[in-house]
């Protein structure tokens, strides 16, 4: 569809680096979360779409939009189906609490 409209794929982009991990099964009860691993958060871009936003260093991305994210890849494709420059709600585990943050995700250039 994308090749269609814009002759290429288009690429979402928050500037945020993480890695999969996994959510204890008391935590995913808890929050009840539909998957038992999530994305923790290592780094953010300064000025980032995800800097903006208010994600964080050490947030654990579990949702986006409600579809749960169990992985670096899963998020990736969940915000490629997404479109871009239109607000995505992320769900975040952040300390004891589920926090949600609006991210706004533009083309990945380069």
């Amino acid at each position: 569809m994308q090749i269609f409209a814009y002759g290429r794929v288009r690429r979402a982009y928050i500037g945020a680096a993480g890695t999969a991990t996994p959510i204890s099964r008391r935590v995913q009860r808890f929050f009840e979360l539909a998957s038992a691993s999530g994305v923790h958060v290592m780094e953010i871009v300064k000025d980032s779409p995800a800097a903006l936003g208010g994600l964080r260093v050490g947030d654990r991305i579990v949702e986006v939009d409600g579809v749960a994210v169990d992985s670096v890849d899963g998020l990736q494709r969940t915000l490629d189906a997404s479109p871009i420059e239109w607000p995505v709600k992320i769900a975040v585990l952040r300390g004891t609490q589920k926090v949600d943050v609006e991210v706004t995700p533009v083309e990945q250039t380069g």
